[in-house]
C-alpha cells in the first residue's frame, strides 16, 4: 500500500463528517445562529460541497452547517480537518501539512483556532453543596526515622 491509501484509511469521509457534525451541531434540530428560531428551511447546498443552506423565516438571515463554528470560512475539507484536530497533539504541523499535502499555515491555523476555541469555551468546575473530603496520609520520605540493624547492613 502506498502512503496515500494508508492515509485515506485515516482520514474520515466527507458525507460521514458532514452528518457527524449536523447530529452534534442540529441535535435539537436546525435553528437560526441568530435569532435561534426553529423556523428555518433549507436552500439546498453551497457550491461544489455537501454543507447545506438554511434560510431564517423569522429573521432573513442565511447559514450553513458551518456558521458560526470553528469550520466556518476554512477551505479544507471537513474530514482533513478532523484529522487535523484529532492529531495536533500527536504529530507535527509540519508532519501533518506534509501528509495532507496543504500549506503548513492552513493547518497551523485551524490547529490554533481549535485550541483558542477549546480555552474559550472550557470553565472552571465550581463545587456547590455538601463536600466530603476523607483524611489521607503521604509519606514525605524516610527522614526522622531510626535506622534498624537489617538496614545499615543494605
Amino acid at each position: 500500500m502506498t502512503s496515500d491509501i494508508v492515509l485515506e484509511l485515516f482520514i474520515p469521509d466527507e458525507e460521514k463528517s458532514l452528518n457527524i457534525l449536523r447530529c452534534i451541531r442540529w441535535v435539537d434540530g436546525v435553528y437560526c445562529p441568530e435569532c435561534k428560531s426553529f423556523d428555518v428551511y433549507k436552500r439546498g447546498y453551497v457550491v461544489n460541497k455537501k454543507v447545506r443552506r438554511y434560510s431564517c423565516n423569522n429573521c432573513n438571515k442565511n447559514f450553513t452547517d458551518f456558521t458560526g463554528t470553528i469550520f466556518a470560512n476554512k477551505h479544507l475539507p471537513l474530514g482533513e480537518m478532523f484529522y487535523i484536530i484529532l492529531n495536533q497533539d500527536k504529530k507535527s504541523i509540519n508532519r501533518l501539512s506534509e501528509e495532507l499535502g496543504h500549506k503548513w499555515e492552513s493547518i497551523d491555523r485551524i490547529s490554533k483556532d481549535f485550541k483558542e476555541c477549546l480555552a474559550n469555551n472550557t470553565k472552571d468546575p465550581v463545587i456547590s453543596g455538601d463536600i466530603e473530603i476523607d483524611e489521607m496520609y503521604q509519606s514525605a520520605g524516610d527522614k526522622g526515622f531510626k535506622k534498624t540493624s537489617k538496614d545499615k547492613r543494605a
